[in-house]
């Protein structure tokens, strides 16, 4: 099976929505409660457009998106700019072929770009394949808040894991969203790997 990688436009928003809300509404994955709806799913893509990374993996036999991932704001505060969130989804038939792997690394290429210097996992706590998926990648545990959610009947608690991009110097510059000429080379080492990959046994990441 072939696969492809690239930007995602706010035109995906229906396909990937589709991948998206069994997350929302058979698991504990997100914590949403409610699906969104496609325009609003179409906004969420063209705000983390504007100043982060938005990627989409494509099952290039059947031309459709079959996962996606995503880094957007941390914190609103000013200061937690040099940290960004991340987000991987993968439909279940698409799993364990090392997508997750080569979104993760793609995804985190992009933001050392940038120019964030920390990666942040926020993850359901019941999830550990998710949890030693990022341990493999080199994230490490840094809190979890207990019992904070409440979802499918049962009170849920959230990992924090952390992993450093770049250098924190002491007068970074600050983050910027992705030009064209950042996206491009990124993209195409990305897409050379998924063409020589073998398939590897790995769980995905979300939340």
């Amino acid at each position: 099976m072939a696969y492809h990688i690239r930007a995602a436009e706010p035109a995906d928003a229906a396909a990937l929505l589709a991948i998206y809300a069994p997350f929302v509404t058979d698991s504990c994955v997100s914590f949403e409660l409610t699906v969104p709806s496609v325009n609003e799913f179409a906004a969420r893509i063209a705000q983390a457009r504007a100043h982060a990374a938005y990627l989409v993996v494509e099952d290039t036999a059947r031309g459709v998106p079959c996962g996606y991932a995503y880094n957007g704001t941390f914190r609103a505060r000013p200061a937690y700019a040099w940290a960004s969130e991340t987000s991987i989804y993968l439909a279940p038939e698409h799993q364990g072929r090392g997508l997750g792997s080569t979104l993760l690394d793609t995804l985190e290429e992009l933001m050392r770009l940038q120019g964030i210097r920390m990666s942040e996992a926020c993850i359901t706590s019941t999830n550990t394949a998710s949890i030693a998926f990022h341990e493999r990648h080199g994230y490490h545990h840094c809190g979890e808040h207990t019992n904070c959610g409440y979802k499918l009947g049962q009170w849920l608690s959230v990992t924090w894991m952390e992993k450093q991009l770049l250098p924190l110097d002491t007068a970074p510059e600050p983050p910027h969203g992705l030009t064209d000429d950042e996206l491009t080379p990124v993209l195409t080492a990305a897409n050379a790997r998924l063409a020589t990959m073998g398939t590897e046994l790995e769980p995905h990441r979300t939340r």
